[in-house]
C-alpha cells in the first residue's frame, strides 16, 4: 500500500485541530505517521496553514499520493503541488481479443451472464415448442391402430 499524505486529526470536540501527516494508506485516521508534515487549524483566521513543501515533494517523489482532500485544501490556499512521479511502465503486447469489434450498431460489448441465460432460456422454450409440434404431426399422420376387440372391415 502507498505512503498516502492526508489529515490527521486532533483536537477536542468541536476545536479541531489538524496535522499533515505521510503514514501508510492502511492505518487509520489518527493511526501512527511516519512523519509530521504540516499544521491546519481551520478555526484560526489569518495564516492557519502551514507545509513544508519541500517534504511533500520528497515524499511525493518516494511514491507517495496526496490525499484528495488535503489536495484542494492546498489549491485553495495558494500552494503549488508536485507532479507525482509517474514511472514508464512497458507496453503489453496488444491482442486482437481485448479490442473491441467494431459492427454495424457499433462496438461489441460482451452479453451479461444473466442476457446468456435468459437466450438459452428462449432457446429452450422454442425447441420444446418444436418438438410437442413434431410429435402432433407425427401422431395425425400415422394410421390408427384398430382397438383389441374390434372387428375389422372386411373388404
Amino acid at each position: 500500500m502507498p505512503v498516502r499524505i492526508r489529515l490527521s486529526r486532533f483536537g477536542r470536540l468541536h476545536r479541531p485541530y489538524f496535522r499533515i501527516v505521510a503514514c501508510d494508506g492502511r492505518v487509520h485516521r489518527e493511526g501512527k505517521a511516519q512523519e509530521v508534515i504540516g499544521l491546519y487549524d481551520p478555526l484560526r483566521k489569518d495564516k492557519n496553514i502551514e507545509v513544508d513543501m519541500a517534504k511533500v515533494e520528497a515524499w511525493v517523489g518516494r511514491g507517495a499520493q496526496i490525499s484528495e482532500g488535503l489536495r484542494n485544501l492546498l489549491k485553495f490556499h495558494g500552494y503549488q503541488l508536485p507532479a507525482a512521479k509517474v514511472e514508464a511502465k512497458p507496453a503489453k503486447a496488444a491482442k486482437k481479443a481485448d479490442k473491441p469489434k467494431a459492427t454495424a450498431k457499433g462496438t461489441y460489448v460482451a452479453p451479461t451472464r444473466r442476457a446468456l441465460r435468459a437466450h438459452q432460456a428462449k432457446l429452450k422454450g422454442v425447441r420444446k415448442a418444436a418438438d410437442e409440434k413434431a410429435k402432433a404431426e407425427k401422431a395425425a399422420a400415422a394410421p390408427a391402430a384398430p382397438a383389441e376387440g374390434a372387428e375389422q372391415p372386411k373388404a
